[in-house]
C-alpha cells in the first residue's frame, strides 16, 4: 500500500482542477461553435465504380510525367463529397543512401500507393497553419485585424508591429521571401528573436511578396493564441475530428516508412544560403558556423531546411506530412462551408472571408486562387516545393489532388516545373466532371 501525504494530495487536486478549468476555457468556444453545427457531408472515401474512358486523358497526363517530371504520383478527384477517382503511378522511392554516403538505385523500387505519405512542403501553409487560424478566428480567439505587435510581445517595438493577420495571410506584410533561419538561432535554439530583429524588406502592405517567414510567424501566433504547440493543436483540434489519422508533423517511424522519398539531404537549400539565389541574403551575419546539414536521402523527414534545421520539424510554413485522402477530407470541410459531419472548423462566413482576395486577384487568405479561361468557377488551393498540389472549387463541389515526389533525384539534377501539368489536370478534371454530369442529367446545361 502506498501512503500519500494528504497535503500533497490536496495540492495535486488543486493543480488538476486548475488544469481542468484552463482546458475548459480553451475548449468552450469550440464547444459553442460545434453546438451550432448541422450535419454536413463527410467525404465518401470508397471510390465509385471505375470508368475506363472518363478519366483516360487525365491518367495519361499524369502517367506521362513518370520518369521525367517525377518518379511517381498520386491523383485523387472528389465530386460533391465522394471520391470518384484515385490512382497511384510509378514509384515512391528509386534511390537509397549507402553507408559510404553515396546513392544507389534500388534493386526493386518502392511502388507508389494511394495511401503513400507525402512531405507537403508549402501545402503546410493551408492544410495546417491556415486551418488553425481559421479555427481560432472562427472561435473568436483571433481577429484578422489583430496586429503582430499585440499578438507576439517580441515584435511590439519593431518595424513589424503594425502588420495585421490579414496581411500575413496574403503575403502583404513586407517580409523577406526566404532566409536561412537555421543559421540565426539564438543560444537556446530559437529562431523568433532573429525574425523580430530582421528589418523589413518592403514597406508593409506595399506589394505582394510570397514569404515563408510570414507563415513561420503565423505558426507562432497559433501557439500563442492556443496555448499549446502547433502540432498538438492541429492534431487534437482539427485532424482528429476530421479523421485525418495520417496527417501531422514529425511522423513516427512506422508511418514515416510509408513516405515518398524527397531529396538527397539539404544540399539544394545549403546552396541557396551560400549563394543568395534565388533569394538574396539579408544583411544579417550568421550567429555561428553550421555543421548540421543532412546528406542522406530524406524519407519521413521534412525536406525544408528551415522547418527541419531551424524549427525542429514543426513550422508554420512547411513540415507537414499527409496523404491524398486526408487532404481531400480537409478540402471537403472547406467545400461544406467549414463543417464536416457534426464538427465545425469555422462558421461559413469566416470561410467565405478567407476566400476573398483583398489585395491581389490570385491570393486569398492563405489560399492561392486560380481562374482558368473557359471555366466559370474559381479554384482555391496551394502547391508545395516537393511536388505537392491541390485545388478545390466551392461552386463546382470539386476537389483535385496531385501529389508527386519531383525532388527524388540525384543532387544537381534540375527540379522540373509542374505548373503546366497542374493546369492540364485541373482542366481534364473539370471536363471529366462535365461528362459525368451529362450522363446523370441528360438535357441539362452544365457550367
Amino acid at each position: 500500500m502506498t501512503i500519500r501525504n494528504p497535503r500533497e494530495g490536496r495540492s495535486r487536486t488543486r493543480m488538476t482542477l486548475g488544469r481542468l478549468v484552463a482546458c475548459a476555457a480553451l475548449l468552450a468556444p469550440a464547444a459553442a461553435l460545434a453546438a451550432t453545427v448541422d450535419t454536413c457531408p463527410e467525404l465518401q472515401t470508397t471510390p465509385v465504380a471505375p470508368n475506363g474512358t472518363r478519366y483516360a486523358r487525365l491518367e495519361t497526363a499524369v502517367r506521362t510525367g513518370v520518369g521525367t517530371l517525377y518518379p511517381g504520383a498520386v491523383l485523387l478527384l472528389a465530386e460533391r463529397g465522394r471520391i470518384v477517382h484515385r490512382a497511384a503511378f510509378g514509384d515512391a522511392q528509386t534511390l537509397a543512401s549507402t553507408p559510404e554516403g553515396t546513392l544507389r538505385p534500388l534493386a526493386k523500387p518502392r511502388a507508389m500507393a494511394i495511401d503513400t505519405l507525402f512531405d507537403m512542403a508549402s501545402v503546410t501553409k493551408v492544410e495546417a497553419t491556415t486551418a488553425a487560424i481559421l479555427h481560432l478566428v472562427g472561435t473568436g480567439r483571433l481577429s484578422l485585424d489583430d496586429r503582430l505587435g499585440m499578438l507576439l510581445p517580441g515584435f511590439r517595438d519593431t518595424d513589424k508591429a503594425e502588420i495585421t493577420l490579414r496581411q500575413l495571410l496574403t503575403h502583404r506584410a513586407g517580409l523577406w521571401e526566404w532566409q536561412p533561419t537555421w543559421l540565426h538561432r539564438d543560444t537556446s535554439g530559437q529562431v523568433l528573436p532573429y525574425l523580430a530583429a530582421l528589418p523589413l524588406r518592403y514597406p508593409v502592405g506595399a506589394r505582394f511578396a510570397y514569404s515563408d517567414l510570414g507563415f513561420m510567424l503565423l505558426g507562432t501566433i497559433v501557439v500563442q493564441a492556443a496555448g499549446m504547440p502547433l502540432d498538438r493543436y492541429l492534431r487534437e483540434t482539427v485532424y482528429r475530428p476530421l479523421g485525418m489519422v495520417d496527417t501531422g508533423f514529425l511522423p513516427a517511424p512506422a508511418l514515416g516508412r510509408r513516405a515518398a522519398a524527397t531529396s538527397e539531404g539539404d544540399a539544394y537549400q545549403r546552396r541557396m544560403a551560400e549563394t543568395g539565389k534565388p533569394y538574396p541574403a539579408a544583411p544579417f551575419p550568421p550567429v555561428q558556423p553550421f555543421s548540421g546539414y543532412r546528406s542522406a536521402m530524406l524519407i519521413g523527414e521534412a525536406n525544408d531546411a528551415n522547418a527541419w534545421l531551424g524549427w525542429g520539424g514543426v513550422a508554420g510554413h512547411a513540415g507537414l506530412f499527409s496523404t491524398a485522402t486526408d487532404l481531400a477530407r480537409y478540402a471537403q470541410t472547406l467545400l461544406n462551408g467549414g463543417c464536416y459531419g457534426r464538427w465545425r472548423l469555422a462558421p461559413a462566413e469566416t470561410i467565405a472571408a478567407f476566400e476573398q482576395t483583398p489585395f491581389d486577384p490570385d491570393q486569398a487568405l492563405g489560399f492561392h486562387k486560380t481562374e482558368l479561361s473557359g471555366i466559370a468557377a474559381p479554384f482555391y488551393g496551394h502547391s508545395g516545393f516537393t511536388g505537392t498540389w491541390f485545388a478545390f472549387s466551392p461552386r463546382l463541389g470539386l476537389t483535385v489532388v496531385l501529389l508527386t515526389n519531383r525532388l527524388h533525384r540525384r543532387d544537381g539534377e534540375p527540379y522540373p516545373a509542374l505548373n503546366a501539368l497542374q493546369e492540364t489536370v485541373l482542366r481534364e478534371a473539370v471536363a471529366a466532371m462535365a461528362r459525368r454530369g451529362e450522363n446523370h442529367r441528360k438535357g441539362h446545361a452544365w457550367r
